[in-house]
């Protein structure tokens, strides 16, 4: 039997009462986004009786009527951030290395119902004039020096898995719901396609991989320093990852996406640039019929992002220009 639906007045009234409970008082003055991109959080800033100001994240229980990504267990994204977080506490407790607020509470629970966090003080003004190209490859850099092998058989740590390889056992899950929007001959064509991909990049170390890297979870400081946050899908896998999810999912205008693109191949030449643009298409591929299976899923026919996502896939499939609109040499 399914579990009763959560609405987002239940979860803020649990966070609420988190608040409560161990001594903090919600900061009314400060508006964040009130959930995570994929629906599995929610933020409240709040401050201690000293004045010192922290956040707290509120992992929201799996309900009927959503629909989540194929393959998820929605409890393994608390679990996932807390091991990363303890993860960070081990190795670099000052933030020194690796961008990302401090810790400060972790609930005992298994899985996790709460953290509570440094409270990273945004640069003021829009992101598009604090986040720029350089805070970006900082952050990515960042990612890039984690080591794997520290954290790969952890049987408290869920990893995420964002190699080719995965991705094609998620697309599997996905046949029912996508077939009838994409059609036989895209599906062929897809399946052809990542056993492609993974001729080309199953040679490539697997990286430490942040698994949702967007603008929304980048913060700029007032000093310029770059700051990652959402964890709940750390894993390890394609190196190309991170960046395509950035490039896609940003809304910024097509010259400082090109921009992006050509810094992201400067370091990159001959087999190299070949791989990571696989590797990119791999990812997009991917995202292209995770979107068409939730449309699909929540919307039916009456899908009104369909014939965006399927030109992503289309083109994804395909690479060259179309994708991939470099400026001239």
């Amino acid at each position: 039997m399914g579990q009763p639906v959560v609405t987002d007045l239940e979860s803020l009234a649990a966070a609420r009462a988190v608040l409560t409970e161990i001594g903090l008082v919600e900061n009314q003055a400060i508006r964040l986004r009130p959930s995570s991109g994929h629906n599995s959080s929610l933020l409240l800033p709040c401050v201690g009786p000293t004045g010192v100001e922290f956040v707290l994240k509120y992992f929201v229980p799996p309900a009927d009527g959503r629909f989540y990504p194929a393959g998820v267990k929605l409890e393994d994204y608390a679990r996932r951030e807390s091991a990363f977080y303890r993860y960070l506490d081990g190795i670099d407790p000052e933030r020194r290395e690796i961008p990302a607020p401090r810790t400060i509470l972790i609930d005992p629970s298994d899985p996790p119902h709460w953290l509570l966090l440094e409270w990273i003080r945004s640069a003021p003004g829009p992101a598009e004039e604090s986040l720029g190209l350089d805070q970006i490859f900082t952050a990515l850099a960042a990612l890039k020096s984690i080591q794997t092998e520290h954290l790969v058989g952890r049987r408290d740590f869920p990893l995420s898995h964002w190699d080719v390889v995965s991705y094609i056992d998620r697309v599997r899950l996905m046949y029912d719901a996508v077939l009838q929007v994409i059609g036989q001959r895209r599906w062929r064509r897809a399946l052809d396609f990542f056993d492609e991909a993974i001729r080309w990049t199953e040679s490539r170390p697997a990286v430490f991989v942040h698994g949702d890297f967007t603008e929304q979870n980048l913060l700029v400081d007032a000093n310029g320093e770059p700051f990652l946050v959402d964890f709940e899908r750390v894993g390890v896998g394609n190196e190309d990852h991170d960046f395509a999810w950035l490039w896609i999912h940003s809304t910024r205008g097509q010259d400082w996406k090109r921009a992006l693109l050509a810094r992201w191949f400067a370091t990159r030449w001959g087999s190299d640039r070949i791989k990571s643009e696989w590797g990119i298409r791999a990812a997009l591929v991917y995202l292209a019929l995770r979107r068409l299976r939730f449309g699909s899923l929540s919307q039916g026919v009456d899908d009104v992002n369909a014939a965006r996502n399927l030109a992503l896939l289309d083109a994804a499939l395909g690479g060259g220009p179309d994708l991939f609109p470099l400026p001239d040499a």
